[in-house]
């Protein structure tokens, strides 16, 4: 048994408490508290955001194993669902909230990461060779691939309303607003959850297949990035289809988005928007060039071309990312 097997099911257990340990600083700062509250603050909410990637790290590492055993296996795939500890805690809030018991989430994601682990832990550790499959991924990469641009042009207009934002949120509602009359119609909408039902299906049993198998980085960033997005998907189309329209009979506006008035960086549940955001818009992006770079190796272009094309949408993700996360945490740009 090795310890960087339970680095990933630790680091999601940890990631709860983390952003509490921001809550508390963060209050302590809104007091008017010393440098040390700011500084207190700050590092907490690195840790949380670290969680995550220390999870990829584990995932990537036992990515390199080429006949793992069952216990690496499980390991593995552990890891890479760990990378997705953001929207699941959000989704386990709502989940929670929805019940009457929003107390619930921490104690049930805690008791998920302790069987997943228990599982690693009392699973066969003789490394055996994995039996070749006679289903080929090929046919379920190009139709996912179909959808992925379906619903690429959905989210490219959804991210840019959401950089509108930065000029404030009447800017955003206006743009919003015109953008409805589209996603929003009878035909669209119903069309739009087909279309990530469908990704969620299909990206599942990617993952599951791909992950059985030896990856490399650009592989295990493609495979964890998928994982992440099929539980941002849930727990966004869950919040916006029935805890909003439904449960509270709200517009699924900017202040709903931001978590208004509180905001996300003083509220204690709003906190947990912050990565979960940040990360779903990051790994939407990234997602995508793990997808072009598949193609263009597919049509024999250089690796060297391909994985650079790779990086620069892995810097382009994450500066999108955070200038939506910036735009949301209340910056805002005089374009006058």
């Amino acid at each position: 048994m090795k310890i960087h097997w339970f680095a990933a099911p630790l680091a999601a257990a940890v990631y709860p408490w983390l952003l509490a340990l921001y809550h508390a600083a963060a209050k302590e700062v809104e007091r008017g508290a010393s440098a040390s509250a700011w500084l207190g603050a700050g590092l907490a909410l690195a840790a949380a955001l670290a969680m995550p990637a220390i999870a990829f790290g584990a995932a990537l590492r036992l990515g390199r194993v080429s006949d793992p055993s069952a216990a690496e296996l499980a390991a593995r795939r552990t890891a890479l669902l760990a990378v997705a500890v953001p929207p699941m805690f959000t989704l386990a809030g709502v989940a929670a909230l929805l019940l009457g018991h929003p107390d619930w989430d921490i104690g049930f994601l805690l008791l998920v990461w302790a069987a997943l682990a228990l599982r690693i832990a009392t699973a066969n550790r003789t490394p055996r060779r994995q039996a070749a499959s006679s289903e080929t991924i090929a046919n379920w990469r190009k139709v996912h691939g179909v959808g992925a641009v379906l619903a690429l042009l959905f989210l490219g207009f959804h991210f840019s309303n959401h950089l509108v934002g930065l000029a404030g949120p009447e800017a955003h509602a206006a743009v919003m607003k015109v953008l409805r009359t589209v996603y929003r119609s009878p035909f669209v909408e119903p069309l739009l959850i087909a279309v990530f039902a469908f990704m969620i299906l299909t990206g599942l049993r990617l993952a599951w297949r791909w992950s059985a198998r030896p990856m490399d980085a650009a592989r295990t960033l493609q495979v964890a990035g998928g994982v992440f997005l099929v539980w941002a998907v849930i727990s966004h189309v869950n919040a916006v289809l029935y805890l909003a329209r439904v449960h509270f009979g709200i517009d699924t506006d900017w202040a709903f988005a931001t978590g208004a008035p509180a905001g996300m960086l003083l509220d204690p549940w709003n906190i947990r928007l912050l990565p979960y955001y940040l990360g779903a818009v990051f790994f939407v992006v990234a997602h995508a060039f793990c997808g072009l770079r598949i193609v263009m190796l597919a049509h024999h272009a250089p690796r060297a071309g391909a994985d650079r094309v790779l990086a620069g949408g892995i810097v382009f993700a994450a500066l999108l990312a955070t200038t939506i996360i910036l735009a949301m945490c209340g910056l805002r740009l005089d374009f006058a």
